[in-house]
């Protein structure tokens, strides 16, 4: 039974053109969220061969790589702003700023072509680039200025407002100034020939005129006060019309003129007015961007539009055949949808309102008496019949021949399949039951088929198809009776199905796509990217199209052809439902919904940019872009960075590299690196490929490869085996000639140390004979003598025994050649004793030992300081009658050195030298044998003895006697 409200509100509401809707607009991608652009203000936009995108901003000139922007400036550039982007036949991209200076784009840098301020008058002057010459279109007239010798020559004198080309042939409007009449003309300038196709005779200045040149016809536009005025020329019969101007464009700024396929874009400061000419009338199609000022359009190798506008930077619409549709007049979300006819659906609310479409115009709404949450919408176009089920124990049906809503209790509700079997029986299923029912809009009939909760469902071959929780069943019509489908003996797990033909189309959760037919499963022919996970799955004619968290695809069984709409068309979702209607595919979202029309122009042929390789570093240091090269050992660490230029490459293009000597297969590079880096390769040749394709395109790109010629370390070259193999034949010569040279030192050394040896033992031997002379020896034996006599027996008893004792120990120590301190100060003190007495006790001498001296381990040359005692005696204190003083002293100096001074207060050197010239025979023969031995320490034994003699003087500079200073390093 139905109750019926005939006392609630319904809110119908017919909208005209969207009047409750903002107007619908292709898809796009704000460049400023893509990557960070420099500007807001641009004029032009442009692609060139390699795919860079430029544009023409008011600060100045960008090319966009699909990475970043690199900016063109030059140094005498006298306004940043540039305008009137062309390309000429080699690629090169020209420019102007309103100063009159005109630019172009080589080798990477900015040049200024020719500087033209005073013909231009600080005027933005219109310009062509032909073969050999920059044509200049100025208030002046017309000049050509040579490509290589700048010269200027006038081709044409009169006031050029705007110009137009066709390749060498030029549309230009002049005024002319004759007999006070204001004549406007327009003049087609062909092979140096001039023709007027137009002429306005005006007492006041046309505003704002501009040219637009196409294939078959000419546009010309200029304001007036009642609006804008447009002519059509036609270029082969070089007459115009003038044709009337639609209303969308009478009183909009036109900034420019674009024709794309049969359409002609108006770039207005009200956005993008699209219209057809038939038979001279502009039939208007659509309005985009109706709040942009629009200033050109630029499509590039992938069919990606680039919009560029005066105050809101540059968005780029990747698919412009997708439309985009956003809901700004509900404060609910979109939260079911269903076709209803043609190109009819209805979309339902979280708050129980109802929106009624014809294609992407609001027809009507249905307000639901409270804010239901609608779960689910189902439509029989035979009964003109909307089930609409809530979130909760309610449903409606709602009439659509007269909007009827009537309030059906939980008859519908929660519901997440319908299906309808045939005129009267419909299957329903909720979360927790499969319900099939009779007469479903009038006194239902309920048959519970099985209690589970239920997914999805379809009939298809005069049976039903219902996916549960825990499986797939089949069900026989008139029976209802049941049977588990299976795969591999496991229960299948289904969350959408279609029917195509006479195959059912299964989206499973762990067994990929499945086909059933003729009571069989089988695997689908193709397998979606990525193993992605399907939403849901829907055919249409002989197409099937699936949802998935990566975008939609298309899928034609009888070719085996899958293409897909992605992030590339801008379709930025996760799809997860969608409506087929008859001209449109509908993807709704909550608060929006995307219009796909089904043709094939909505799938684009994707291409990919080619490789350019942007800079090679070697040892991480930049270096020029070559080919081949030819490196060293050691400079073996080579970077590589490249890009393939483009929208969003920086998403959708994925790169590979192979090096033929050490790869197989092509490595992938990860997602968003443009480079690769080789460290500490081995000496070789490599050849680095790479290689580029969109994610889309069928074929990748490949860069030219680059080869690099590393040199063996010169440890690893055959002149190097050789230089080692020389080196030690060499080596073993020099060895063997240094071991014979060494014997041949060691017995020159032997033999000089024999010869040494054999020196200072006669010299030790002369020192000897000095020590024991005749005089000596006489003195002494006379000195016994006298004791003898004296009958002094104990004086010559031990004056005897210590000259006995004297003469061994010279006698001993001769025979070494070092001797301890201790023994040389023994011999000493002993030979002082004897020559004492033959002083007769006049000579008084002191022999002081420093006490930190350890006398018993220091060595000194056998008798080598008695020599210099007898000479202070001898020579000096003989011949002083009284007071004779001798002083002995050894100490240590420095740590390592010993110090033994020998002082006399004796007549001085000068004085004994007298008397040695007058009496020849006493010869110091001990001082200069030790002059000898110290000169062979010093030469052959590198023992630095120094001997330093000092005479003394005292206050009246008389001599006072002689100091010999000692000094020999202790060891």
């Amino acid at each position: 039974m139905y109750s019926t409200f005939r006392d609630i509100l319904i809110c119908i509401g017919f909208l005209f053109f969207g009047i409750l809707l903002c107007a619908q607009n292709p898809v796009i991608e704000q460049m400023e969220h893509v990557s960070k652009l420099p500007d807001v203000e641009f004029y032009d936009v442009t692609e060139d061969p390699q795919n860079y995108i430029w544009l023409a901003a008011d600060k100045g000139l960008y090319r966009y790589n699909g990475k970043s922007y690199k900016r063109f400036s030059h140094p005498k550039q006298k306004a940043n702003s540039l305008f009137q982007l062309k390309l000429d036949q080699e690629g090169r991209l020209w420019c102007n700023n309103i100063y009159g200076q005109i630019f172009y784009v080589e080798k990477d840098s900015l040049k200024l072509f020719y500087d033209a301020n005073k013909l231009v008058k600080g005027q933005l002057s219109p310009f062509v680039v032909l073969d050999n010459t920059i044509r200049l279109f100025t208030t002046s007239g017309i000049y050509d200025i040579d490509k290589t010798s700048k010269a200027v020559i006038q081709v044409f004198k009169g006031m050029c407002i705007s110009n137009a080309n066709d390749g060498p042939v030029n549309y230009t409007f002049i005024i002319n100034f004759e007999n006070e009449i204001k004549r406007h003309r327009i003049y087609k300038f062909e092979a140096g020939n001039q023709i007027k196709v137009l002429e306005i005779n005006s007492h006041t200045r046309i505003q704002s005129p501009k040219l637009f040149v196409f294939s078959n016809t000419v546009f010309f536009t200029h304001k007036t006060a009642k609006g804008n005025i447009i002519y059509l020329i036609n270029k082969t019969q070089n007459n115009s019309v003038k044709i009337k101007t639609p209303i969308q464009l009478q009183n909009l700024t036109i900034y420019n003129l674009l024709k794309f396929k049969d359409d002609y874009w108006f770039l207005t400061s009200s956005g993008v007015f699209v219209f057809t000419l038939k038979d001279h009338k502009l039939v208007f199609k659509e309005q985009l961007f109706k709040t942009e000022s629009i200033t050109d359009v630029e499509v590039d190798f992938n069919n990606n539009y680039w919009f560029t506008t005066l105050d809101n930077g540059v968005f780029v619409s990747p698919n412009l055949n997708i439309r985009y549709v956003e809901l700004n007049t509900i404060e609910a979300k979109v939260s079911a949808s269903c076709v209803l006819y043609d190109n009819r659906f209805v979309l339902g609310t979280t708050q129980g309102k109802l929106l009624f479409y014809d294609k992407d115009q609001l027809v009507k709404t249905i307000q639901l008496p409270g804010n239901k949450n609608i779960g689910n919408l189902y439509f029989d176009f035979d009964k003109q019949q909307l089930i609409v089920s809530i979130n909760a124990s309610e449903s409606f049906v709602v009439n659509l021949n007269n909007d009827q809503v009537s309030d059906v209790s939980n008859t519908f509700s929660v519901a997440k399949t319908f299906s309808k079997i045939n005129d009267t029986t419909l299957f329903y299923g909720n979360y927790r039951q499969a319900i099939v029912y009779t007469n479903p809009f009038k006194s239902p009939n309920k048959n519970i088929i099985r209690s589970s909760r239920v997914k999805t469902s379809i009939v298809g071959d005069n049976q039903l198809f219902v996916s549960y929780i825990d499986g797939f069943y089949k069900y026989q019509l008139d029976t209802f009776s049941s049977e588990e489908i299976k795969y591999n003996s496991n229960s299948l797990l289904v969350h959408a199905m279609t029917k195509y033909e006479h195959t059912i189309w299964l989206a499973t959760q762990h067994n990929g796509l499945l086909k059933y037919k003729n009571n069989t499963l089988a695997k689908s022919e193709f397998q979606l990217p990525h193993q992605l996970q399907i939403n849901d799955i829907q055919s249409d004619a002989d197409t099937l199209w699936i949802s998935t968290d990566k975008g939609l695809f298309q899928y034609q069984p009888k070719i085996n052809l899958l293409r897909s709409l992605s992030t590339q068309d801008a379709l930025n979702t996760a799809v997860d439902d969608f409506l087929i209607l008859q001209n449109n595919i509908i993807v709704t979202l909550p608060k929006a919904f995307y219009i796909l029309p089904k043709t094939e122009a909505l799938f684009k042929t994707f291409k990919t940019a080619n490789i350019k390789v942007e800079a090679v570093s070697i040892n991480d240091r930049d270096t020029i872009i070559k080919p081949k090269y030819k490196l060293p050992y050691n400079l073996n660490k080579i970077g590589i960075a490249f890009n393939s230029n483009g929208f969003l490459t920086n998403q959708h293009v994925n790169y590979q590299y192979r090096v033929k000597q050490l790869d197989t297969s092509w490595q992938h590079i990860p997602p968003y690196t443009h480079s690769v880096h080789f460290n500490s390769l081995s000496h070789g040749t490599y050849t680095v490929e790479l290689k580029a394709q969109n994610e889309s395109a069928k074929s990748p790109v490949y860069a030219s490869p680059i080869n690099f010629i590393i040199a063996k370390p010169f440890w690893e070259t055959y002149w190097f085996y050789g230089l080692v193999l020389v080196s030690i034949f060499g080596l073993v010569w020099l060895y063997f000639r240094w071991r014979l040279r060494q014997k041949e030192t060691q017995r020159i050394a032997e033999i000089d140390k024999i010869l040494t040896d054999k020196k200072i033992t006669n010299l030790r031997l002369e020192n000897l004979r000095s020590q024991m002379n005749p005089h000596f020896i006489f003195n002494a034996l006379n000195s016994i003598q006298d004791y003898i006599i004296s009958n002094e027996k104990a004086l010559a008893s031990s004056y005897l025994v210590k000259f006995s004792r004297l003469i061994r120990m010279y006698l001993e120590y001769s025979q070494q050649n070092e001797i301890t301190l201790e023994e040389e100060i023994k011999a000493l003190q002993l030979y002082l004793e004897l020559e004492k007495v033959r002083f007769e006790d006049e000579l008084d001498y002191q022999v002081h030992i420093e006490e930190q001296l350890h006398t018993k381990q220091i060595k000194v040359p056998s008798l080598f300081i008695q020599p210099y005692v007898e000479n202070a005696l001898k020579h000096g204190l003989l011949h002083k009658p009284k007071n004779r003083k001798l002083l002995v002293e050894a100490k240590m100096i420095q740590q390592d050195k010993l110090q033994i001074t020998v002082v006399d207060n004796g007549i001085g050197r000068k004085q004994s030298e007298k008397i040695k010239r007058s009496n020849q025979q006493h010869r110091p023969f001990a001082t200069k044998a030790n002059e000898e031995r110290v000169h062979l320490y010093k030469n052959k034994l590198k023992r630095d003895i120094t001997i330093t003699t000092t005479d003394l003087y005292d206050e009246n500079n008389v001599a006072a006697g002689t100091k010999v200073v000692i000094t020999m390093p202790i060891h």
